[in-house]
């Protein structure tokens, strides 16, 4: 008696190993184009998550910038404190120091009283990754009562604030819109040497230099960052220039093609604290507060 026995033909097997293949090969390509975007999407977020929770503590810390508790100078723990003297290291920007990869980069210190005992100075510039590495990240550092005479006490040292960052930039505007240079008190550079920082000049205070007199007339504080992603994120190399303010302050050259992504974040501080506001009587015409003002 004869058995009837089913099975593939040499042919359908062969159609049936092309087609599992095609099909492998489609999960596989999705699969690696679905990974690849999500992976960018990540790090992109990750970019604008970090320069925003970054850049509001620069904020804040410009706003504080100038802040003089009414007890500090007759109170304070440092040596030697006057009016004047605790206005000479307000607010400092030095162009192209600490320049990062590109040379470009600023250098941002600042300080104010939070109250009769205690000073912070606080700065801001482009560090080198250690181990051999080409990049940098914004670092910050805060020192508490930096006048003191057994030295100030750091609380903060070189904090990896934010990481991969191409360029950094802050420049400083009067109540006109007007840049203001040189504003910087110490570690300045070459670039605030050529614009006079040394010149004296008379304030409300006493003599101070140009540098230190500038930062009393500060109104308007703008800051540029630019970040890179830690991983490469396009398919194809690109070009891109970076210009983070107006010429010929801020920053303007061009990297060379690669496959990085690159975003730069902005935000603009009304520094408060430190030139003083104006306002006009309308019976005497004569002016409440003292110092520059804005709405003569």
């Amino acid at each position: 008696m004869k058995k009837n026995i089913s099975a593939f033909t040499l042919s359908e097997t062969l159609v049936a190993m092309v087609i599992g293949l095609i099909s492998v090969v489609a999960a596989f390509s999705a699969y690696n184009y679905y990974n690849k975007s999500y992976s960018s999407i990540s790090q992109k977020a990750e970019i604008s998550k970090s320069a925003r929770e970054a850049l509001s503590i620069i904020a804040k810390d410009l706003r504080n910038t100038g802040y003089i508790d009414p007890n500090y100078v007759a109170h304070s723990p440092e040596s030697n404190r006057t009016e004047r003297t605790t206005r000479l290291n307000l607010l400092s920007v030095s162009q192209k120091r600490f320049g990062g990869k590109y040379g470009q980069s600023d250098y941002l210190q600042l300080w104010y009283a939070n109250s009769s005992q205690q000073s912070r100075y606080i700065t801001y510039y482009l560090r080198q990754y250690q181990g051999g590495s080409k990049d940098y990240y914004l670092s910050r550092s805060v020192l508490l009562n930096r006048h003191h005479p057994r030295g100030g006490n750091q609380l903060i040292d070189n904090e990896l604030f934010i990481p991969y960052v191409e360029d950094f930039q802050v420049i400083l505007k009067d109540k006109d819109g007007n840049v203001i240079v040189p504003v910087c008190s110490s570690g300045c550079g070459s670039v605030e040497s050529s614009q006079g920082i040394g010149n004296l000049v008379s304030t409300p205070y006493g003599q101070m230099n140009l540098g230190q007199a500038n930062a009393l007339k500060v109104h308007t504080a703008e800051v540029y960052v630019t970040i890179r992603s830690p991983k490469e994120v396009y398919s194809k190399p690109r070009k891109i220039q970076i210009q983070n303010g107006e010429s010929p302050h801020g920053s303007n050259f061009v990297i060379s093609s690669d496959k990085f992504h690159r975003e730069t974040f902005f935000i603009s501080v009304h520094t408060r604290n430190l030139a003083t506001p104006q306002v006009q009587v309308a019976s005497s015409g004569e002016s409440i507060s003292v110092g520059t003002g804005y709405n003569k």
